[in-house]
């Protein structure tokens, strides 16, 4: 595959596909969370080297406004895709054809000249086939998530469908964007992608969001003052894993050498990737048969500045996923100097130092994890600290300006500085 030529430097403007997910509604509540992160970035990266950025989101709202500003030369355009509600996921597929037809409207009527096209997860995938076809532009897409790998853990909520589309970007000739390297031989190996059609951008994470910070504050007001704090973030689904770590905090409870009690926060909200209704209220029931219920909290969704606060809180985040192509969560929380106990899968073993930044957990057993949460909990006072900066070192080496730097050439525009002082292209 020959790389795209490089535009000259003016009003280009890449356009983003994201049906399913808007960059701008809150993270951690239904189908929003990583993607949404990953999009929001990454045009907000692109304005401040100068590229415009039209992300185009299925309209969820009937007021919802057509177009909303989300930075310097980026804006969020809704679209009518099937009724204006949010919708369960397995009726979105549905909405893919109306949608496909009111970008294509959008475009036309708007005559703005794009650079790029760049489609975000299955979705979103066939739109991105059509529409290149008919722009003459580069088409790049993102999976976030592979169909052949979850269906390997015996997760297909999707059905036949999804990989039925993912196997269709790969043979149209989409310039795959990986999360990493592992990602990549999944492609190749479940999907038949050559390895010149993929490229590698690791994700990168908000070091001025995310940083060390005084959270006592928040302790306070949380009434955790004397507390050691376990923490989940991210979507209650059974691919994320929390019943493991249920069962883990449980087991924990009886383990020597604790400092006082500690509390298990879970931030994050059910949503209908493969969430059974009600899942919220069956882990509260889980965790009152457990014994649990004065030490286990839900609070649902949160806006990125108090995440941040609750990553500064957390003793240790956790996150039992069956699978994940990179873990925002992981990363978000070690720039926070907060080490993070984590399954062995995935992007997770990227992110991830073991043994130095927190710990990987290979299997599913509740007892390992509440071993390595054990570990992060009593560790002497110089230890926790150097994993701490350890933590923070590792977060040090993502960061969204790398991610662009990949992506700038893909998209067909040469490198160039950003904005802001300092930073490079």
């Amino acid at each position: 595959m020959t790389a795209p030529r490089h535009q000259a430097h003016g009003d280009e403007t890449v356009a983003f596909l994201s049906l399913h997910a808007s960059p701008l509604a809150r993270l951690g509540k239904r189908e929003n969370g990583g993607l949404s992160v990953y999009v929001r970035a990454v045009c907000e990266e692109l304005g401040a080297r100068g590229v415009h950025t039209d992300v185009f989101v299925r309209r969820t709202d009937p007021d919802q406004p057509q177009e909303q500003a989300m930075g310097p030369r980026s804006r969020v355009i809704a679209v009518d895709a099937g009724p204006p509600r949010a919708l369960p996921k397995h009726q979105l597929p549905l909405t893919r054809d109306s949608y496909l037809y009111s970008v294509q409207s959008f475009i036309k009527r708007s005559q703005r000249h794009y650079v790029a096209l760049h489609s975000h997860y299955w979705l979103s995938a066939d739109a991105g086939a059509a529409l290149t076809a008919g722009l003459g532009v580069p088409w790049l897409h993102t999976a976030h998530t592979l169909a052949a790998v979850k269906a390997e853990l015996g997760f297909d909520g999707d059905g036949p469908e999804r990989l039925i589309s993912e196997r269709r970007a790969v043979a149209a000739g989409a310039r795959l964007v990986a999360n990493t390297s592992a990602e990549v031989q999944a492609l190749m190996g479940r999907y038949g992608a050559e390895a010149s059609q993929c490229v590698v951008a690791p994700p990168g994470v908000d070091l001025v969001q995310f940083q060390p910070r005084d959270p006592n504050r928040l302790r306070s007001r949380l009434g955790l003052e004397r507390a050691q704090v376990v923490l989940f973030a991210g979507r209650l689904e059974p691919l994320k894993g929390p019943d493991t770590l249920l069962d883990a905090f449980a087991i924990l409870q009886g383990q020597q050498g604790l400092r006082g009690r500690v509390q298990l926060l879970f931030v994050g909200e059910a949503s209908s990737e493969g969430a059974r209704v009600g899942q919220r209220q069956e882990m509260q029931r889980r965790v009152e048969a457990l014994g649990l219920d004065e030490s286990v909290s839900f609070l649902g969704a949160q806006p990125q500045d108090r995440l941040a606060l609750l990553y500064c809180l957390a003793d240790v985040v956790v996150m039992p996923s069956h699978t994940e192509s990179f873990g925002l969560v992981a990363l978000e929380a070690q720039a926070c100097g907060t080490p993070v106990v984590a399954a062995a899968v995935g992007g997770l073993r990227d992110v991830i130092s073991d043994r130095h930044t927190g710990y990987l957990v290979s299997g599913r057993d509740p007892e390992r994890y509440a071993e390595a949460i054990r570990l992060v909990l009593t560790a002497a006072p110089d230890a926790a600290a150097q994993m701490r900066h350890s933590a923070w070192r590792r977060a040090q080496r993502f960061s969204w300006e790398r991610t662009v730097d990949v992506l700038m050439p893909e998209y067909g525009l040469a490198p160039r500085l950003a904005a802001v002082a300092g930073r490079q292209a």
